[in-house]
């Protein structure tokens, strides 16, 4: 046990040590390259922003060198009157004399002009040449001439200045008439470029490279652009080709990391040279380097390890014995300090030795043989004896939580305190609430897992407990269980009748006209209604039966095992009846009637919500025909005739509806289900055909607003928004016009479960003026 407790704590200060290594790691790892990465993309983006500001600040002035000499009137004078003066030396030599005019004034390399009528090729220095198409040295003067670029740049080397490489800004020359009379440029060495790009290569430690839309590069501090190098072939940019290319105004920014390179990367184009500046911070040397520095941690803490398990091992082999004697010692007092402390609180106080399921000492050795299984009984079977004092729906739970096994099985678990309430007997009949707690513990001095028990009569709490929570069920006018507390009563019932022969009904009864009452006579008289009706209403059903109020004049109630529709019935009418003989009011004598909607478990479902809805069909059926009678799901009313919205959503509805209210659903023939008698004298229609169930309620609407009414209705079918249209409906049986307005409300319920259906108020617009 001694060296299992030495490995367990040296694995345990190692693993402390090297979690707190790597979150130190981790965390500095992770911040120092956080601040490093910033540190780079920060400088690459300082590098990127000076690099594009000299290059604009270099070509800006050539560019513009180019243009003004292309719309030079001299120039366009010399280029139409050159074919006047063919090998004339005077006429070259003042031409010369001009272009190095210009090649001075601005300090540039070179300065040229091409003819595109002799296509000879006049320099500063004198050289002249003709510039024959298919030559090597003159495909970029032909490219130029057939693209729509007024000015390009291009880089080749320069005869004139010992065959230097030279960037040229080349600019078309064009006549009154937009003909090109020639390209003049102007040239300086790319080694001013090279010297540029370097310089910034040197200083941010980053490689500055400008490259063509094609790819190739066109100047960096090694490559002049003279020779077509391409910049992606074989590099570790290739995947971010198309990104690097994008002509956008924005610069681009990423990481990358391909084949244990690792580099941040911003570019730029720049559209007045339509070429792409790519600035690239190699950082693989660096993170390596970071890297290096975690793995010489790790040896490093690896040895600190080493030198901390040897110290402990040798303080902790030294002293063990000294604190194991201390730790029994000090759990001795313990249990001695509690047991003094709790006898005056609880009945029992006893001590049982788990592992070897037997009495803890002999106070508990006594109480087992006052159980009648003698001292040296065990655990277990002291257990089951006085399970039997136990109400018999506690005794399942009783023993699952102290069986011995239940209790080895918790302390391996981390669990040392055991507690469970429940009803027993000291005489047979008369029961009382008892809690038993108990703490689990380890007795060195035997290596023994032990438990303390402690028996308290809670009687009086529980029954206030369970007082208060009965409270919390009821509904506080009535007295019988509120709306959550009979849906949840009901919908256990349910579920435990599920599987067996049991049948309930499930009843909804609503006072009729109750909003009236209130209307008419206030709604203290109200509650004075509803406190006599509750009373009435329970006195009809057993003790047995689940009675709630689920909404202010609604009931549910569930009589439970009824298996005879006969005697539901019976029952069902001797309440109708009694509620409409009986009077209500103290002070004033007044009848009211209720309807009630029936639903049967399990024939016509086995769940609340089911029950429910076939229950409130019935009800609304009871509603409309006549009131103060009851109504079974199934045999006056099915889901076909039921399908309808709230009774309270029909009451503001029937409010509203000054001219007529009517239900349709929405099939081929928008079949009519529901009208009012202002419906009906509305329409001139008789009500034998509008209870047909073969009429058409399109015959109802005149042809030319049927289109508009079935666009409507498509609308708003899917998310059942209300909807109101001006129509025209046809008068029966003459046919004339009747100018209305039409508001609908989609119920929630579907006509035959396939088709939605909406109710529409329906208000006569025939005596208003326009």
């Amino acid at each position: 046990m001694r060296k299992h407790s030495l490995l367990k704590t040296n694995i345990l200060v190692c693993t402390i040590i090297l979690i707190g290594f790597f979150i130190t790691a981790i965390v500095s790892y992770r911040s120092n390259i956080g601040v490093f990465e910033k540190d780079v993309e920060h400088v690459s983006t300082l590098a990127t922003e000076g690099i594009n500001s000299q290059i604009e600040s270099i070509f800006s002035r050539p560019v513009s060198v180019s243009l003004t000499m292309a719309n030079d009137h001299l120039l366009k004078s010399f280029l139409t009157e050159e074919i006047k003066h063919p090998g004339n030396r005077a006429y070259i030599t003042k031409m010369q004399a001009y272009l190095d005019a210009y090649r001075k004034k601005y300090n540039y390399d070179s300065v040229f002009l091409v003819s595109t009528r002799t296509r000879h090729y006049y320099h500063f220095s004198g050289l002249n040449r003709t510039l024959y198409e298919g030559h090597p040295e003159n495909v970029w003067y032909y490219n130029f001439l057939k693209n729509d670029e007024e000015y390009s740049l291009n880089i080749d080397n320069d005869e004139a200045t010992d065959d230097s490489i030279t960037v040229f800004v080349n600019c078309k020359i064009r006549d009154a008439n937009g003909f090109i009379l020639g390209v003049v440029g102007v040239g300086f060495k790319v080694d001013s470029l090279q010297k540029l790009l370097h310089n910034y290569d040197e200083q941010f430690n980053v490689e500055a490279t400008l490259i063509n839309e094609k790819g190739y590069i066109e100047v960096s501090s090694l490559k002049n652009g003279h020779e077509p190098v391409n910049f992606f072939a074989g590099d570790a940019l290739a995947k971010f080709k198309e990104r690097i290319l994008e002509t956008s105004e924005k610069p681009q920014t990423f990481w990358y990391s391909h084949d244990n390179r690792d580099g941040y990367v911003v570019t730029q184009y720049i559209p007045e040279l339509k070429w792409h500046l790519v600035v690239e911070n190699d950082v693989s040397a660096i993170r390596s380097k970071f890297r290096e520095q975690i793995a010489w941690g790790f040896f490093i803490i690896c040895g600190v390890i080493a030198l901390v398990l040897f110290a402990i091992t040798s303080l902790i082999k030294k002293y063990n014995a000294q604190i194991v004697k201390l730790t029994v010692s000090q759990e001795t007092e313990y249990h001695r300090l509690l047991h003094n402390a709790t006898e005056e609180l609880y009945e029992n106080i006893y001590e049982m030795d788990i592992s070897r399921n037997r009495a803890g000492g002999e106070t508990t050795r006594r109480y087992f043989e006052s159980l009648g299984i003698g001292a040296d009984g065990s655990y277990n079977q002291a257990l089951e004896a006085f399970s039997r004092k136990i109400r018999e729906e506690y005794v399942e739970g009783y023993l699952d939580t102290f069986h011995s096994t239940h209790v080895l099985d918790a302390f391996e678990k981390g669990i040392h305190n055991l507690s469970y309430d429940f009803l027993c007997t000291d005489d047979g009949s008369n029961y009382h609430w008892m809690r038993i707690s108990a703490q689990i513990f380890f007795w060195h001095s035997d290596q023994s897992v032990r438990m303390i028990t402690y028996r308290k009569n809670i009687d009086t709490e529980k029954r206030r407990e369970l007082g208060l929570l009965e409270e919390t069920l009821k509904d506080s006018m009535t007295g019988l269980y509120n709306k959550r507390a009979t849906e949840q009563l009901i919908a256990e019932e349910i579920e435990n009748g599920k599987g067996t022969d049991r049948k309930h009904a499930y009843l909804i009864i609503d006072i009729d006209r109750f909003k009236t009452i209130n209307d008419q006579y206030g709604h203290a008289f109200g509650d004075e209604i509803i406190s006599e009706f509750t009373a009435e209403l329970k006195s009809q059903f057993r003790n047995d039966d689940i009675v709630g109020r689920i909404g202010g004049d609604e009931f549910a109630v569930l009589m439970k095992n009824v298996d005879q529709t006969d005697n539901i019935r019976e029952k069902l009418d001797r309440i109708c009846a009694k509620f409409a003989r009986k009077e209500f009011g103290k002070n004033r004598k007044f009848h009211l009637t209720a309807s009630i909607g029936t639903a049967l478990f399990p024939e016509q479902g086995t769940s609340y919500r089911e029950l429910y809805e076939k229950a409130d069909q019935a009800l609304y059926f009871s509603k409309t025909h006549g009131r103060g009678r009851f109504t079974i799901f199934g045999e006056e009313v099915s889901v076909s005739d039921t399908s309808r919205i709230d009774q309270r959503d029909m009451e503001a509805l029937l409010h509203n509806a000054t001219d007529g209210i009517a239900k349709l659903a929405c099939i081929d023939n928008l079949s009519l289900l529901y009208f009012n008698d202002k419906f009906a004298e509305l329409t001139g229609a008789p009500d034998k055909m509008l209870s047909s169930l073969h009429f058409s309620g399109w015959s109802l609407i005149h042809p030319d607003d049927k289109e508009k009414v079935q666009q409507a209705i498509v609308r708003a079918m899917p998310e059942k928004t209300p909807f109101t249209l001006f129509i025209r409906l046809r008068h029966y049986p003459d046919g004339h016009s009747i100018p209305v307005r039409i508001s609908g409300w989609f119920a929630d319920e579907l006509y035959e479960n396939r088709y939605p259906l909406f109710y529409t108020v329906v208000t006569d617009l025939s005596d208003v003026k326009s």
